[in-house]
């Protein structure tokens, strides 16, 4: 490894929590006013936190090291042509222009239909999210699986997963997008228990395609997953701050909460 792995982590943990202060001072300390948004930050906090701890289990604990080599067996021991196919085609359209493009084109709507804030901080996200996945494999330097178990070929560091990070913050900005542009209907409260479970579920069959194909370890697809997940709810919860801030004490953005907020509603335009 190039860099001490507690090193990074801890320097992204800086990062996110001196973001989150940065977002309550702007909003002039309305984070606790926010509903759930205190929650999320901590939230935010243990996923960083938990992609920290993968970071240094991988550099410094052989016992975690090794049970990679097990997972990656047993996915080379179940290939079939029907399966390979299938991996190589989701790994094909959820690489990381095509799920950050998708959170780019959510903006885009965002921002015709008047969430111009909010469409700013999506683009910001997916840009944040592809320089972290730049910075940390330059950083961590950690190789990928031989290549002779390998059905893709891949030539940057393992860790972490790109194709997780921006699936979980690609997807996950979307689903929020999907959710906020559905405020107001009658079926809004369906189209967010729905939106969610989907971009979950598409995260993780996207990440498991890449430890299918031999070209990541799990422990990369999981830092990845937990750093993409701590980027999406960092700028729905950004959002819902600042939306907060304009309102001049008026009732955020519900269309951006996520689920367990117990609130519903439209977005006025920004």
């Amino acid at each position: 490894m190039a860099l001490d792995a507690t090193a990074v982590s801890l320097l992204v943990l800086g990062v996110g929590l001196g973001v989150a202060a940065l977002a309550d001072r702007l909003a002039g300390g309305a984070l606790a006013a926010v509903p759930g948004a205190l929650r999320d930050t901590t939230i935010v906090a243990g996923l960083v936190l938990a992609a920290g701890l993968v970071f240094t289990l991988v550099a410094t604990d052989e016992a975690l090291a090794d049970a990679d080599a097990p997972v990656l067996a047993v996915a080379v021991a179940h290939r079939t042509p029907g399966l390979t196919a299938a991996a190589e085609t989701v790994s094909l359209i959820g690489g990381t222009a095509g799920t950050g493009g998708l959170a780019v084109v959510a903006a885009v709507v965002l921002f015709a239909r008047g969430h111009r804030r909010t469409a700013v901080i999506w683009v910001a996200g997916v840009a944040t999210g592809a320089l972290t996945i730049r910075l940390v494999k330059l950083a961590v330097e950690r190789p990928r699986p031989p290549a002779a178990t390998r059905l893709a070929v891949e030539t940057t560091a393992s860790l972490p997963s790109g194709h997780a990070l921006m699936a979980a913050l690609g997807l996950g900005l979307t689903a929020a997008a999907v959710a906020a542009l559905a405020a107001g209907s009658p079926r809004a409260r369906t189209v967010r228990a729905v939106a969610l479970p989907l971009a979950v579920l598409g995260a993780f069959v996207i990440g498991a395609s890449r430890i299918y194909l031999g070209v990541h370890w799990t422990t990369d697809v999981l830092a990845g997953w937990l750093l993409g997940a701590a980027l999406a709810i960092t700028c729905v919860t950004l959002a819902r701050v600042l939306d907060a801030r304009s309102r001049l004490g008026d009732a955020p953005d519900p269309a951006l909460s996520l689920p367990g907020d117990g609130s519903d509603g439209s977005h006025a335009s920004e």
